[in-house]
């Protein structure tokens, strides 16, 4: 079981992202989705809160994984990148759709700061 709690809301933004990020290529791959379906077991994640997370909208995604805490954020943008390595393949599409979640949400300067850089 995942050691990061989230509420439901936050699920279903999570289960957004994730979507977001298997599209991004144009190609779903079996491994992305079997990722996925792991993630949604180790998360809790119920068929209602699936549904919602279905229909959530990226943007609006986005602006809940803003107002998760650090930790829940890192979480999440580890999660999209098991999403991302789940095909071995490096795909520029889902980089830059990862960077700009990443800038948007503040992950880029939490992991910054967390390894001790600068800017």
């Amino acid at each position: 079981m995942a050691s990061v709690t989230f509420n439901e809301t936050q699920k279903a933004a999570i289960v957004s992202l994730l979507i977001e990020m298997i599209n991004a290529d144009h190609e779903v791959d079996d491994s992305e989705c079997a990722v996925f379906d792991t993630i949604c077991v180790e998360y809790g994640i119920c068929e209602d809160t699936f549904n919602v997370g279905r229909a959530l909208k990226g943007i609006v995604a986005v602006n809940i994984m803003k107002n998760m805490s650090d930790i829940q954020k890192i979480t999440t943008a580890q999660l999209l990148t098991r999403v991302i390595d789940a095909d071995a393949k490096d795909d520029d599409r889902e980089i830059m759709l990862f960077n700009t979640i990443c800038k948007i949400t503040g992950v880029d300067v939490l992991v910054n700061a967390r390894d001790g850089g600068e800017e």
